[in-house]
């Protein structure tokens, strides 16, 4: 999608009527209004506990007290979050997926404000920088081996590399398909140093070589539910594969670079719209599902796909977001519905809510640093926030 689907449904809108036929963005509408819709329900019930979070426009840290651990009746547990929260100068930046980099430091894309941030874990401090051209549209963000920040700025069509230590950005515009702009959304390096990336609205992935900046894109099949393929979030296991979640047609893909084929996974819930997508150590390949209230796995080398349904302990469990695994083999992913990041253990398929003590933050994007600790953004009303939290 062009924003989070709280802060960025006008966004979105334009960039629909830019880039997609009548037929297209009627389908694509569809989809932003419900998911609006959802998040709009959610906010309606815990605004006025949320307006007394509000807070000054400096970057600040905070740790929360919140009650202590309980266990509910379907096995599931609550726990505090306990989570250190860091606040950006401008209260509605519009915070996306995070990344951090070797020196710890926190990179995310600033939607509102059209700008990719660096948070200092360490002291609060916080720095942006505007792309060239950019138009409101920072999606996903990585970092390679020489410490360089990668982005995808979706609506203008293009991937970025910013430098910190020039403090330059460069960018590689993507070819237009069927005078359509490809919509650039996941983002991940291969082993060997190849940035491989989605093409939402175009249907396609691409590879491209940060050595001579060529790009070469492979078209990938059409979920036989939807109307077009809509490739959104996107993994490589360690065997090599590329792994993306579609956002209508309830389907994952897989695309075989040696044989430049692809091949579709389909979810047991016809209605699954996919998310976040990672890998565990052995290749599995873990996925939220947007709308449906669950996670699930593709089995390496089998191919069969399971789905769990998250507890409503906290409410509906909707609205699922980003997912990470971490070194034990825990999943974590973002539960703006239950307003909480939750942990799944696969060995004993148990659920832990990790509750935000502050109401309606949306978690959003999640990522696991090199000691262990857990790093959220969070889209709520009214403010964003960068958070952290020790498990």
């Amino acid at each position: 999608m062009a924003r989070t689907l709280r802060a960025g449904a006008r966004g979105w809108s334009e960039w629909l009527t830019r880039h997609l036929s009548q037929g297209q963005r009627s389908a694509v509408f569809m989809l932003v209004m419900l998911l609006v819709g959802a998040l709009t329900v959610l906010g309606l019930q815990q605004w006025g506990d949320a307006l007394q979070a509000a807070r000054s426009s400096s970057p600040t840290a905070a740790q929360q007290t919140t009650p202590a651990p309980t266990s509910a009746g379907n096995g599931s547990q609550v726990r505090p979050a306990q989570a250190r929260e860091f606040f950006l100068p401008d209260q509605q930046p519009g915070l996306m997926y995070p990344v951090l980099d070797a020196q710890g430091n926190l990179w995310v894309g600033e939607m509102s404000d059209n700008t990719l941030a660096r948070l200092n874990t360490h002291t609060g401090a916080v720095a942006s920088w505007t792309p060239p051209h950019g138009e409101n549209n920072i999606m996903m963000a990585v970092v390679d081996k020489l410490g360089r920040i990668w982005f995808t700025e979706q609506a203008a069509n293009y991937i970025g590399r910013f430098d910190p230590t020039t403090q330059s950005f460069t960018t590689y515009p993507l070819p237009a398909v069927n005078g359509q702009g490809a919509g650039p959304m996941g983002l991940a390096f291969d082993a060997t140093g190849k940035l491989w990336f989605t093409e939402t609205n175009t249907g396609r992935v691409g590879r491209l070589d940060p050595a001579s900046g060529a790009i070469q894109t492979w078209s990938v099949p059409r979920p036989p539910s939807a109307q077009q393929a809509f490739p959104y979030e996107m993994t490589i296991t360690p065997d090599g594969d590329i792994w993306y979640g579609y956002l209508t047609g309830a389907s994952l893909g897989r695309f075989d670079p040696a044989t430049q084929r692809a091949t579709l996974y389909r979810t047991h819930d016809t209605n699954a719209q996919i998310l976040g997508v990672t890998h565990d150590a052995q290749g599995n390949v873990w996925f939220t599902e947007l709308n449906t209230g669950k996670i699930g796995v593709v089995e390496a080398g089998s191919g069969a796909v399971h789905e769990f349904s998250v507890p409503d302990t906290l409410g509906n469990p909707a609205n699922l977001y980003g997912i990470v695994v971490a070194q034990n083999g825990a999943i974590w992913f973002a539960s703006a519905g239950a307003n909480a990041v939750v942990r799944y253990i696969p060995t004993t398929q148990q659920f832990t809510f990790y509750q935000l003590a502050r109401p309606q933050s949306a978690p959003y994007g999640v990522a696991i640093a090199a000691d262990g600790r857990l790093w959220l953004t969070t889209d709520g009303s009214p403010a964003n926030y960068v958070a952290a939290i020790q498990p």
